[in-house]
Formats: C-alpha cells, structure tokens, sequence
C-alpha cells in the first residue's frame, strides 16, 4: 500500500534528469536540480560494442550540467563500480565540487585519480551510512545496500518537496561476505515516514523470483577447488570483493596459495585490504613471479579479464603469452562473472583458447559459479512494497528492464499515473502539484579514444565503421605546371580482390580521366576542382556498377615543370 505523502505548499521545486543509464546498459549518471542546487548521482562509463570502431569509453553528455553549472553542489557516488564511477577523472577539473561516497568506493576512486594525476584536483568527503549531511540545499543520507561489492549505498534527499530515494545497484542480501547487509529496517523506515519518489536499479527486472546470495557460489568453488587436480584459475570482475573473498576464503579452507593476476586485479584487492573490507590471513597472497616454488595442485589464481578484453590477462593466458602463468592440460579455469551484453564474441575466443590447451572451463549455467548482484523482480519487489513510494521512476536498464521494473512498481500500489518510463534527458519535476514529466532535452554520449586522441565525433564513429565494412579507394592525380591533369595511380585497401578487380579499376580510371578532360582551364589547374570531380565521377561509376561503395580519397600531387 502506498504511503500517501502530505503535499504542502513550498514554492519549490525538484527537477530529476538522467543524462544516462536509462535505455542502456551503464553510464550511470542522475541529476537532481532543488530550485538553483543541483547534486549528481554517479558519474559512469559504459564500455563500447562492435559498432563503437577505435572507440575505448563511452561518457554521458554533461551539457545539461554545465548550464547549471554555478548551482552544483557535489557529486554523490553509490558504488565503485565503472559503470558508477568510471567518468569521474574525465569531468572532476571541470566541475570542481566535493565527492561523497563510503571508505571503499573513494578509496577506489582515489586510486583512479592518482592515475590521471588528479588526486590533488577534488576533495573526496567520506560518508558513513546512516550518518546525515548537507550538500547545498539538499539533506542527504546513505543507506547500506547490497551489491557484488562492498560498501554500496542508496541516497535519500529529504527536500521541501518531500523524500527521494535513489537506491543505486542493489539486491537483497542479508548476509553478503564482506560488509554490513541490506538496512531494510531503515527502509521499511522510510516509507513510513513517506517517500514522495523513489529511483530504483532495472537491471533484473525480468528475472522472476529472488537473486541468490553471494555467499552461494561458496559451495560451487568448494566443489571445483577440492578435488582439482592441477592449478585453479578464477576470473571475476576486480572489483567483486564479495566473489574474491569467497574464493579466498576457500583457498584458505584447502591450503592453497593465492595470487593476483592484472593490475587492476592487484590494485582493487589490496585497496580493499587496506580499508578493512577484504579478510586475508598472512602468507596466503603470493607474487605470480613466486608460483614455481608452490605445486600446481596448491595453486589459485585470481585474475582479471572475464570480459574477453584482448590484452587482459586472461586473454594473456589463453594466447599462451603471459610472463609467469602457463596453463597445463586439465587445469581449471572458473568464469565466475555474467557476460555484459557485446562482450560475446570476446569472451567466447577466450573460452575457445582455454579449451584449445586443455584446460576444464567451468562457466555460469553449467555451475552455480555466479550470482548476479542485482535484484531479481521479487527483490524488487520487496523493495518497493517497504519504501512504499508516491511516485517511481525505473533506473539503470534497457528499455526492457525500465519496463519490467515499472509493471512491478504499479502491481505494488504505485499510481500508475506517477510511474514514469523516462529516458536519458527527460526531466521529471516534483512540486506543490506532484510530479510530472515536463520536458526533454538532447543527450549525445561522448565517445573516447584511448589511444591519446582524446574526444572522438560520432561522425569519425561512422566513418570508421564504413572504412571497415566499404574499403577505401585513393585515386592519385598528377598536376604538372602547363599539362592537363593526368590519373597517375589508384590505390585500394580493403577493397574487392578478384580476377574482377583489375578490370573494374580500369574502367574507373578511364572515367575519371575522361571527367578530367572535361574541366575548363582555369579548373584543370585547381586542387580542389580535380578533387571534387574525381569524387564525384568514382561514387557515379561505383553506384551503376552496383559495388559497394568504398570511401574515397582524391590526392592531387603536384609535379614539376619540365625544364
């Protein structure tokens, strides 16, 4: 039953706009606008898909910030998760306000800032949950969640307008591995004391029933690590501290030594150490250069790169290639980890490879090896029936799971007229009459390249995705002072290659010399004019041929006058 929330004239108003997160799979990030305060929630990457060409980060679009950008108070941050944090050192010199988050999610983050040298750049303010404090007009709270790690939390704003509860990534887990559980007590709280609109993770929406606990997988690992007779490799997100404690404590259970594969591997786990929230008895870690001293059969192996990501060191090992860890027929490999959506392919040549050396591949499906840590539809559920929330707007998820998770907010009593199904840069305002979605601006994901170019256009996206599927052709034009432009030479790559090719090029040289010899004088000896009607005649010629029509590239070069 729904928690009728007193409305009482404030003149206020609270203006809720996701600029990502919602139709997709991460990049998470929610803005929450109180008169002129505003506060972000989250500042997430999400990672390309094949069509993303040269691409290596996706980050939301921050425009709608920077218009505001005198009224930011602060970023608020959930979880340590990449999809959660990944985009903070990209905006952190541009925004300039204070970071709230739990001891281990700033402890991860400060990591990735010293990376960009940026640790000097934002104050990063430590928040216990349960503790409340200001961030400008907003009166702030986070609550104990639980996820795949530890230290997660949901926000509550009790504004003029009324409460919101912003619960990031969650599912109900009363007895996580590492950390304090779910506070359901102070959210069953919540909703007596009325929430006016709750914002809730999407992403198991469609799954029936409840998400196992992470301390399931325990028997699973128990299960495989027995009785192996060789080395061990586990694989996991390097963030999951629940998976990897788990694991550890089970090596610990049958005398195996542990290593850490990958520097993010190595540099999240002894962050987590650090800060209390991952358990490890004395002499368990071991350095991989150190593994020749310990037998195989006393061996587990912790690595990253459970995503397939080419140089990672799973894929390392499965090309045969890593320094220090060699794979011997029927060793065993766990996958503990989902595949997030575009990573198949990747994973899948992974597996292939570890199959090809011989090694036991135990996946998710075959073994209960992994547990998601997200809410299935009866955690929801059971979320939404304690919060008991005026209004409700699904978060984090495709269009699918918005949908799912808002059928499920309107079988638990929610109006289904204060259900909104919004989308990257809707805004859903909340005043004296109530909320309602009252407008939407454009959002544009920025794309990064890696590779020290920085910023990438969409318009290079496509053009990388057409050099690939199309080829290009570079047909080479020699302008010699007091001669007629002449076709020197045609280049391809990625271009047809058969016994038709050579032909086909010959007929496009003949039509474009012919083009040339029709250019009036004062054009024949302009770079611009050759370059335009060599283009132009090459996508004619291409198009009546009925080829797939590659990029082209005139290149007029300039000869010397003949003595």
């Amino acid at each position: 039953m729904v928690k009728t929330v007193e409305r009482r004239s404030t003149g206020s108003s609270l203006d809720i706009a996701p600029l990502g997160g919602l139709g997709e799979f991460g990049m998470n990030m929610m803005t929450y606008r109180l008169d002129e305060s505003m506060v972000v929630v989250d500042t997430g990457i999400m990672f390309p898909a094949t069509e993303h060409a040269g691409v290596d980060l996706i980050l939301p679009d921050t425009s709608y910030i920077e218009e505001h950008l005198k009224g930011l108070q602060g970023i608020v941050l959930t979880h340590a998760h990449e999809d959660h944090i990944g985009a903070l050192p990209h905006f952190v010199e541009r925004f300039g306000v204070p970071v709230y988050g739990t001891k281990l999610t700033l402890a991860m983050v400060r990591k990735r800032l010293i990376q960009h040298s940026l640790q000097d750049k934002v104050e990063l303010v430590e928040i216990t949950p349960g503790a409340h404090f200001s961030i400008g007009a907003f009166d702030t709270e986070l609550i104990h969640m639980t996820h795949s790690l530890a230290d997660a939390v949901a926000v509550v704003f009790d504004t003029p307008v009324g409460k919101v509860l912003h619960t990031g990534d969650f599912k109900v887990d009363e007895s996580p591995p590492v950390g304090p559980p779910i506070d359901l007590k102070r959210l069953a709280a919540l909703g007596d004391e009325g929430v006016m609109c709750m914002l809730s993770d999407s992403t198991n929406a469609e799954v029936s029933g409840r998400t196992g606990a992470e301390a399931s997988v325990g028997e699973a690992f128990e299960t495989i690590i027995r009785d192996a007779p060789g080395r061990v490799l586990l694989s996991c997100f390097t963030s999951s501290t629940h998976r990897i404690q788990v694991a550890i404590d089970v090596a610990v259970k049958f005398g195996r030594k542990v290593a850490l594969v990958g520097r993010s591997m190595v540099e999240n786990v002894h962050t987590a150490i650090d800060v209390g929230y991952l358990r490890v008895p004395a002499g368990v870690l071991w350095a991989t250069e150190d593994l020749g001293n310990i037998p195989k059969s006393k061996q587990l192996v912790i690595t990253a790169g459970s995503q397939g990501e080419q140089l990672s060191a799973l894929s390392q090992i499965a090309n045969e290639t890593h320094r220090f860890i060699k794979l011997d027929p029927g060793d065993r490999v766990i996958l503990s980890s989902r595949i997030i959506p575009g990573n198949e392919r990747s994973v899948n040549r992974v597996v292939n490879k570890l199959f090809r050396i011989g090694a036991d591949v135990i996946q998710p499906g075959g073994a209960k090896v992994h547990v998601s840590g997200h809410g299935s539809a009866e955690d929801l559920d059971m979320v939404l029936r304690l919060v008991k929330p005026q209004s409700f707007i699904p978060i984090h998820g495709e269009w699918r799971q918005l949908f799912h998770h808002a059928n499920l907010a309107r079988e638990a009593g929610v109006d289904p007229d204060d259900v909104f199904l919004a989308e990257d840069g809707d805004v859903v305002r909340i005043d004296d009459a109530g909320a309602q979605m009252v407008g939407h601006f454009d959002t544009e994901p920025v794309m990064v390249d890696g590779s020290g170019l920085g910023l990438v256009e969409d318009c290079i996206v496509r053009d990388r995705r057409r050099l690939a599927a199309t080829g290009v052709i570079v047909p080479m034009v020699s302008l010699t002072p007091g001669r007629r432009p002449e076709v020197s030479d045609i280049l391809t790559r990625g271009f047809i290659e058969n016994e038709n090719a050579e032909a086909l090029l010959s007929e496009a040289h003949d039509a474009m010399l012919a083009a040339i010899s029709k250019l009036a004088d004062d054009e024949a000896d302009n770079e611009n004019a050759i370059e335009d009607v060599v283009e132009a005649t090459l996508k004619r010629f291409f198009r009546k041929r009925g080829v797939r029509r590659p990029v082209i590239l005139p290149v007029v070069v300039q000869g010397e006058e003949e003595p």
